[in-house]
C-alpha cells in the first residue's frame, strides 16, 4: 500500500463513512433501559452486517445470558503473525436530560466542526473506525498484516458478567496475542497519547437502621436516633476534606509510581487548572502529596456515589426517618487487591457503627482489578508510532483513572495484555448531553489505526513479547 493509494481511498470513503456513522449512531442501543431492547438486537444486527461488509469471515452474534455481542475474524495473515482481538461496545448511556441537548441524541449533526450524537464518542464512532481501518486496508492491499479478530460488545454501560462468561466459553475462538481496547481516550483535544494502565474498582451498597419505623419529628425528637444523621456521621469518617481515605490500611499495598514515569507525567501538557477545566468544578481537592495527575492516575479513591431516605417528596413531611442508605465506589490502583479492599471498608464500617443503629452491607462488587501494560510491548511503540504519524507531533504515554473490565477479562480468561487505541476527549461530554466526536479525530483515527497495523506486524517478536 502506497501512502497516496491510501489517500485517495480513505478521501474517496469519507462521505459514505460518515453517512454510516451516522446510521450506527441513529440506533438508541440503551443497555440500561428494557425497551430499548429491540434496538439493541437492531444495532447488533447493523454492526454484524457492517463487519461482514469490511471483509471480514465468520461473522455472527454471540449471546452468553446477554446482550449479543458481534464477532467477525480475518486471519489470512499466517500462524507467525500476532493476531489482534480488537473491542469495542455498540450500547450507550441513556440520553436523559434530552431536554439539555441542542439537537436530537440520536440524529447524528455536525457543527463547528464535531458530530454530536449520544455514544458517538463513547464508543461507536472509535470501534467503527478500526472497522473502517480493516476495510480500507483489505480494500487497498487484499490482506492485512495481522490476524485480526473484533468484538463489538453489547453491554459495556451495563454489566460485564455476560461478556466473561462468554469469552469464557468461547476462548478458543477469540484466542489472541493482544487485546486492542478502543475505548480509550485521549490526555486532551489534540494530544495524542496511549494509556498504559486503568484503575480497578470495587463497590458496596449500604443501609444503617435506628429502629422499625419512622418516627414523627415532634413526638420523638431529641430522644429517637435519626438514620440519616447516623449514616451521614458514619459515611463522614471514611475521607478526610482532601479526599485522603481514612480507612486502615486501605493505602498499604499501593504501588509507588516509578520516578521516571512520575517525571515524565510532570511534562505532560496538562496543568492542575486544565485538569479542572476539564472537570467543570471550581477547584480540586489538594492533598498536599501527589500531583493532580498522580491523584487521577495512580492513587485509590473513595467516593459516595449515592445517598437516600426518609421523606423525597414534594413539601415538608417531619418524619425521623429509621433507615438510610448509600452507594460507595473505590477506585484501585497497582498493588491493592479488590477482596482485600472491601473487606478493609466493611470492617471500618463495622467498627464506626454506633451501638444505636444496625449496619446491613446489601451488596458488594468487585468489578476489575487496576491493569498496567508494560511500555515497551510492541503494541505499545506500535500504537505510538500510528499516533504520531497520523497527528503530526509527538504521542504521549499516560494512564487513566476509569476502570476498564474487558482488560481484566482478557487477561485472565486468555491470557493476553491489553492496549488502548481510541481518540475521545474528556471534553467529549460521554454519558452527559451533547455528546461529540471532533471531525479532525475521525479523520485523523481512520489514519492511525490504518498505521497501526503494519506498524504492530513490523513490531512484532512474538507472544513471548
Amino acid at each position: 500500500m502506497t501512502a497516496a493509494t491510501l489517500a485517495d481511498h480513505l478521501e474517496a470513503a469519507r462521505p459514505r463513512l460518515l453517512e454510516e456513522l451516522a446510521a450506527f449512531t441513529a440506533f438508541p442501543s440503551v443497555s440500561a433501559l428494557d425497551e430499548h431492547a429491540h434496538d439493541i438486537q437492531a444495532c447488533a444486527a447493523w454492526v454484524a452486517e457492517r463487519l461482514r461488509a469490511a471483509g471480514l469471515d465468520n461473522v455472527g452474534l454471540h449471546e452468553a445470558g446477554g446482550n449479543p455481542v458481534a464477532y467477525g475474524e480475518w486471519l489470512g495473515a499466517g500462524p507467525t503473525a500476532p493476531t489482534v482481538l480488537v473491542y469495542g461496545h455498540y450500547d450507550v448511556q441513556p440520553p436523559d436530560p434530552v431536554e439539555l441537548w441542542t439537537s436530537p441524541p440520536f440524529q447524528a449533526t455536525i457543527r463547528d466542526g464535531r458530530i454530536y450524537a449520544r455514544g458517538v464518542s463513547d464508543n461507536k464512532a472509535q470501534i467503527f473506525l478500526a472497522i473502517a481501518a480493516i476495510e480500507a486496508t483489505l480494500g487497498v492491499d487484499g490482506r492485512l498484516p495481522v490476524n485480526v479478530k473484533v468484538i463489538v460488545d453489547g453491554e459495556e454501560e451495563l454489566r460485564a458478567d455476560h461478556l466473561d462468561a462468554l469469552i469464557e466459553r468461547e476462548r478458543d475462538l477469540l484466542a489472541a496475542d493482544l487485546l486492542l481496547n478502543t475505548d480509550s481516550t485521549f490526555l486532551a483535544p489534540g494530544v495524542p497519547s496511549v494509556p498504559v494502565g486503568v484503575r480497578g474498582m470495587v463497590a458496596l451498597e449500604l443501609t444503617v437502621e435506628t429502629g422499625s419505623s419512622d418516627l414523627h419529628s415532634g413526638l420523638f425528637g431529641g430522644v429517637a436516633p435519626n438514620a440519616l444523621h447516623v449514616l451521614t456521621a458514619l459515611l463522614a469518617t471514611l475521607r478526610a476534606p482532601d479526599g485522603t481515605v481514612l480507612v486502615d490500611g486501605f493505602a498499604d499495598d499501593v504501588a509507588t509510581v516509578p520516578d521516571a514515569e512520575r517525571a515524565a507525567w510532570a511534562q505532560l501538557p496538562l496543568d492542575a487548572e486544565a485538569i479542572r477545566e476539564q472537570a467543570g468544578t471550581f477547584a480540586l481537592m489538594d492533598d498536599g502529596q501527589h500531583s493532580p495527575i498522580e491523584r487521577q492516575w495512580a492513587r485509590p479513591t473513595l467516593d459516595l456515589n449515592g445517598i437516600w431516605g426518609g421523606f423525597q417528596g414534594q413539601g415538608v413531611k417531619t418524619v425521623i426517618p429509621a433507615r438510610a442508605h448509600a452507594k460507595l465506589s473505590c477506585r484501585l490502583v497497582p498493588d491493592q487487591r479488590m477482596e482485600d479492599v472491601l473487606a478493609k471498608l466493611v470492617a471500618h464500617l463495622e467498627a464506626h457503627t454506633p451501638p444505636d443503629a444496625r449496619l446491613t452491607i446489601d451488596s458488594t462488587l468487585a468489578g476489575a482489578p487496576p491493569m498496567l501494560t508494560s511500555t515497551d510491548h510492541p503494541a505499545v511503540q506500535a500504537a505510538l508510532g500510528a499516533l504520531t504519524e497520523a497527528w503530526e507531533r509527538p504521542a504521549l504515554l499516560t494512564r487513566l483513572g476509569v476502570s476498564v473490565p474487558i482488560n481484566e477479562i482478557a487477561a485472565r480468561v486468555l491470557g493476553i495484555p491489553a492496549v488502548m487505541l481510541g481518540f475521545a476527549a474528556p471534553t467529549d461530554a460521554f454519558h452527559a448531553p451533547d455528546e461529540h466526536f471532533a471531525l479532525d479525530s475521525f479523520d485523523r483515527g481512520l489514519r492511525a489505526f490504518v498505521a497501526f497495523l503494519p506498524r504492530l506486524a513490523a513490531a512484532w517478536e512474538g507472544p513471548a513479547a
